[in-house]
């Protein structure tokens, strides 16, 4: 794809790559994140363990204005951290992927953008595990050990879900989800 490196990447060309590298991480069982430039080239590739990716302080540098899509094994939308990181990072577009080919994707809309997006979900415990604990209490379900686990993950996730879809386009983002 010379023209990528030219800086001249369609947006179906990009697309069309996003969906290959996510496509190949349906199957793993460990979070593994790629940096894509908004010209189409894959700048630097991340793996990290079952629930978390690590970046080096030292590329903080690549990530404004590109795009980071990751996978979640756990087939989970975004959590609090993911849209933390996306705000700090100043990325374009942050993607999760699932093992079960859904992508949920959060990037900036074309006008204004508020970048505290994510401090005001922080306030509101969106995605919170304490809270997510509280509301487990409150429903007095009966879980132990590895169910508990996670359906405490699930509260979380459909939580930052839910709230991306009603609160995302008032501070300027696109949040969508849909399929490989």
């Amino acid at each position: 794809m010379d023209n990528c490196e030219q800086g001249t990447a369609s947006f179906i060309e990009i697309e069309s790559l996003l969906r290959t590298v996510e496509e190949a991480k349906k199957g793993l069982d460990y979070e593994v994140g790629t940096l894509i430039s908004r010209n189409g080239v894959v700048l630097k590739e991340y793996h990290g363990g079952a629930h978390y990716i690590s970046t080096p302080e030292a590329d903080l540098p690549l990530f404004e204005g590109n795009i980071f899509t990751h996978n979640h094994p756990s087939g989970r939308c975004f959590t609090q951290e993911d849209i933390l990181r996306f705000i700090r990072d100043r990325l374009r577009e942050v993607r999760v992927s699932t093992p079960k080919g859904i992508v949920f994707s959060l990037k900036e809309g074309e006008g204004e953008i508020n970048r505290s997006i994510a401090n005001v979900m922080k306030e509101e415990n969106i995605g919170s595990y304490i809270h997510a604990a509280h509301l487990m209490n409150e429903r007095q379900l009966d879980l132990t050990g590895t169910e508990y686990q996670v359906k405490l993950f699930d509260i979380m996730g459909n939580e930052v879900d839910e709230w991306l879809t009603q609160n995302a386009q008032e501070f300027g983002y696109i949040y969508s989800k849909g399929e490989l």
